[in-house]
């Protein structure tokens, strides 16, 4: 067949060959995409029985959406053949890695975590796979575990297509029930996923033997060897409780697994850390202290550490706080070992300083936490209208102390954006040490203003006005508008010095939120390519991988994030992440862990309503309520809130308002939506679902599974939104590949 074109698929080349089907590489000249084709064989076609299961393949495959599971695209037929068309996934068999030996425990635990979690999307959709073993398991070039071929999988409940008696998948990894022909249901799956557990690990199965009658009797009566030399390991208890000879004895559901499995990686991280601590640099910069308090001069505390922390930021061999992480301590009485284990930081830079006419002196500590010693202490003088060469003289002497090395591309950078006017820098500065709040973000903007007025070629006051516009754009009801003059702001720093990480990241954002989103992953790219170890950099990433429907790759970069930076609020928004892969359980650890804001308090009550707990989801929705009744969160939290005590009226009322906010956040509409949706109204849910597809939140993933847009998945304009949504996301997947950047 090999040249020949069925349909419009043009076969390329024979992949493999198995007792259910031939599989072949073809080409999509439709979509001009690479596929995998499986073809039922000839000489079998004619056996209606061999051909009824080949269909309960197709169906239970193309039902399934997961990342962990190869994809489905059409099932087809062409002069009596009959084919599916599948997801070509570019790897290795999980069988063709074992073959080298035991994998690694970490890289063991995040495949089997995935193959778990693939095994888990099935059974809560009522298929079982009844033929898991590691030659069925592919692992993309990227890491990713993708289970293939459901061709033996029977939808629970359903008509028994094999009959009774018979042992259908391969031996070795059969469940006792299975090897005796029995009736089977999801935990045949969990004992098939306990063997190819056991060969990661050890490179050999658990049940061996020269013939079949010899496996088939040590899965039925031998107790499988320990994996390792202590029984009581917790990867050991998995195995011994997926492992089980009684079904009734195993693991009920594959959700357990996967939380031991979690606990296990999670404790591997926290030891990883420990280390990572030990062997890597990660400095605080406190805010400094002014001797003479007062309000004339206080701002220079945290803007002098925040341009310090700019300067050292291009460092790959040093991580430092970012100036958002540390802004809570400006004007503060500050206990160091408290504020460096909040920061998770094993060195801290503080100090004091004194402005006197026009000269500023600092006194400043450099303190090594984990020794509880002090590095140095140092004075710094300069004159005021020099104070923008402290950020230099500073950071060359961590940097020489530290013994970091510098390539001449960072020397660069280190010298780069100074004001060419000092009461310019001296406005910049002000402006940088207002809060975050509405009525300071104003502030801050006429600041920064007058700054540029007087140094119009400072580019980190451009970044500045972009940062505080997206502030108000976001968060202020009435200056929805101002996210064009935060792009404009962003765009004209980037002029001026292409390489600023802060307009890296914030134009990156604000494209992500236009729908230009291959645009902003190249920003990104950018950013990580000047500094690897830029969490904020990784974060961003994330977000613009949830944005698109890349779940799985948008955790794993927020993750990043989080172990590089594990206190910065900006990171909080993992448990959306968290929320839409439903791993309700992650999302309420890391709620537990993290500072307590409007945005973490309405998720706390989102995640309880997803869990049908709906008297916590209450508290907490009053609880922001109170905080803000007319802020984006409070009216947000108020529409979610009539839900639970049905006072529709009054919560359609709420999302009305929110509609009229013209916020230019996609994804905002898309969690505006789905709130139509939990109230059932189809025609508001779909109307603002497109809105936020075409402005560029098409995460296909979670419009397939949001349990809030249950009550309106039957309406086939919705059926329209998902597919739309789904073109979407496999068109940006190719343009991804094609410019390298997944």
């Amino acid at each position: 067949m090999i040249g020949e074109t069925i349909l419009h698929y043009k076969i390329l080349e024979k992949l493999g060959e198995g007792g259910m089907g031939v599989v072949y590489l073809a080409e999509d000249l439709n979509l001009e995409r690479k596929v995998a084709i499986k073809f039922l064989p000839r000489q079998i076609a004619a056996n209606s029985e061999e051909r009824k299961r080949f269909k309960i393949e197709a169906k239970a495959s193309a039902s399934l959406n997961h990342p962990n599971i190869a994809t489905i695209y059409a099932i087809e037929e062409s002069d009596g053949d009959a084919f599916i068309v599948m997801e070509f996934i570019n790897g290795i068999e999980l069988k063709d890695k074992i073959k080298s030996g035991p994998v690694p425990i970490k890289e063991a635990i995040n495949i089997a975590t995935q193959i778990a979690e693939g095994l888990g999307a099935a059974h809560k959709k009522g298929i079982i796979h009844r033929d898991i073993k590691s030659q069925n398991i592919m692992i993309t070039d990227d890491g990713k575990v993708k289970i293939m071929d459901f061709g033996l999988a029977k939808i629970m409940g359903g008509s028994q297509v094999t009959k009774i008696g018979t042992t259908v998948g391969t031996i070795a990894y059969m469940s006792p029930e299975q090897a005796k022909g029995k009736e089977v249901d999801h935990r045949t799956d969990i004992w098939s996923f306990g063997v190819v557990l056991y060969e990661i690990l050890t490179g050999q199965l658990p049940f061996m033997g020269e013939y079949e009658q010899a496996i088939i009797y040590s899965i039925l009566n031998e107790e499988v060897k320990p994996y390792s030399d202590n029984p009581f390991s917790p990867i050991q208890k998995i195995i011994n409780n997926s492992l089980k000879k009684d079904p009734g004895q195993r693991y009920l559901q594959v959700s357990d697994i996967i939380k031991e499995l979690r606990s296990i990686e999670n404790q591997i991280m926290s030891e990883d850390q420990k280390k990572s601590n030990e062997e890597i640099k990660k400095l605080a910069v406190l805010p400094f202290i002014n001797i003479r308090n007062d309000e004339e001069s206080n701002y220079l505390g945290f803007a002098i550490a925040d341009r310090i922390i700019g300067a050292l930021a291009y460092n790959k061999n040093i991580i430092v706080r970012p100036s958002s992480a540390i802004r809570s301590y400006q004007n503060q009485t500050i206990d160091i070992k408290l504020s460096a284990n909040q920061l998770n930081v094993n060195y801290v830079l503080t100090g004091n300083f004194l402005k006197e006419m026009d000269e500023i002196r600092l006194n400043l500590e450099l303190i090594d936490i984990n020794s509880d010693k002090m590095l140095w202490r140092e004075d710094f003088e300069v004159k005021f209208e020099n104070v923008f060469k402290l950020q230099d003289i500073i950071s060359k002497k961590v940097i020489a102390d530290f013994n970091l090395k510098f390539t001449p591309e960072e020397n660069r950078r280190l010298r780069t954006d100074v004001p060419q006017n000092p009461l310019a820098y001296e406005y910049y500065l002000k402006a940088i040490s207002y809060t975050l709040t509405n009525e300071d973000a104003h502030i801050a903007v006429s600041m920064v203003r007058k700054s540029l007025e007087l140094d119009p070629t400072f580019a980190p006051a451009y970044s500045e006005l972009g940062f505080r516009y997206g502030l108000l754009a976001e968060y202020d009801i009435n200056e929805r508008k101002r996210v064009k003059d935060s792009e404009e702001n962003y765009k004209k720093a980037l002029s001026i010095n292409e390489g600023l990480l802060s307009a890296l990241l914030g134009l990156a954002a604000i494209y992500t939120e236009q729908g230009k989103s291959l645009e902003a992953i190249e920003l990104i790219k950018k950013a990580i390519k000047i500094n690897p170890n830029n969490a904020e950099a990784h974060f961003w990433l994330g977000y613009i991988f949830r944005y698109t429907g890349f779940l799985d790759n948008a955790i794993d970069e927020m993750e990043t994030a989080v172990r590089l930076d594990s206190f910065n609020p900006r990171f909080r928004s993992i448990i959306i992440t968290y929320s839409y892969l439903q791993r309700y359980e992650d999302a309420l650890k890391y709620l537990n862990s993290s500072k307590e804001s409007p945005m973490h308090i309405s998720w706390h009550g989102i995640v309880f309503l997803h869990l049908k707990k709906y008297d916590a989801a209450k508290d907490y929705f009053e609880k922001v309520v109170s905080i803000e009744p007319k802020g984006i969160f409070g009216i947000w939290a108020n529409s979610m809130l009539c839900f639970i005590t049905k006072e529709t009226e009054k919560g359609l009322k709420a999302l009305k308002a929110l509609e009229g906010s013209e916020t230019h956040d996609a994804e905002q509409l898309y969690l505006f939506a789905n709130v139509y949706g939990l109230y059932g109204k189809k025609k508001d849910c779909i109307r603002l679902l497109n809105k936020c597809i075409e402005d560029g939140f098409f995460n296909y993933h979670v419009l397939s599974t949001d349990p809030f847009l249950d009550p309106v998945r039957d309406d086939p304009d919705f059926q329209k939104i998902l597919s739309k949504a789904k073109s979407k996301h496999e068109n940006f997947k190719k343009m991804l590949i094609k410019n390298s950047l997944i």
